[in-house]
């Protein structure tokens, strides 16, 4: 049985990425209900076709989450890697990441934004020892990831705004040097 989902390799194919444009506009064209037939008759391809993207509907949100999960964990683990790699460098490159893959955080945020609570928990260490709380780290990095949520998700929102990394940076960092002080005291 032929591999499905998305991969870098598959997506430098021309027929595979214009074949994939297709079945994505068809997939957001559809009602929520739509099965793989219905997307291969509002994409005029086979539904073998569709079968050979994604396994079925309900993963091709999820097959593009993975990817570029993927993706983030190997440049992350790079710049983390970094000789005292600093946590605003660590969330400048989020963010540049994002935007250079717009187009794929564009598709998985009409959905939901919980991509975004998974790429930091990919750092999460970095984020805690950056607010070093001693207890209730667990709650206090999960109401910290929310707040970061709300800030990056807006920015998706306009459109993955480059004028605005800067002030997302900054504001970011604020809520981590401020983290402990309003959350530390947690019970």
């Amino acid at each position: 049985m032929k591999r499905v989902g998305i991969t870098e390799k598959r997506l430098a194919n021309k027929r595979f990425k214009r074949t994939e444009g297709i079945i994505l506009r068809a997939f957001f064209a559809s009602s929520s209900d739509a099965g793989m037939i219905g997307i291969a008759k509002k994409a005029g391809v086979a539904r073998s076709t569709v079968y050979i993207h994604h396994r079925a509907v309900r993963e091709i949100i999820p097959d593009y989450e993975r990817y570029v999960l993927k993706k983030y964990r190997k440049m992350v683990r790079r710049v983390l890697a970094t000789k005292n790699s600093k946590l605003e460098t660590v969330f400048m490159r989020m963010l540049i990441f994002m935007t250079t893959n717009k187009r794929i955080f564009a598709i998985i945020l009409r959905s939901n934004n919980t991509i975004i609570e998974k790429m930091l928990d990919e750092i999460e260490i970095k984020i805690i020892s950056s607010i070093q709380v001693s207890r209730n780290r667990e709650c206090v990095f999960r109401i910290y990831r929310s707040e970061v949520v709300v800030l990056i998700d807006d920015w998706c929102k306009r459109n993955f705004n480059c004028e605005e990394i800067d002030k997302v940076v900054e504001n970011i960092i604020y809520l981590t040097k401020t983290a402990r002080m309003r959350l530390g005291v947690l019970k």
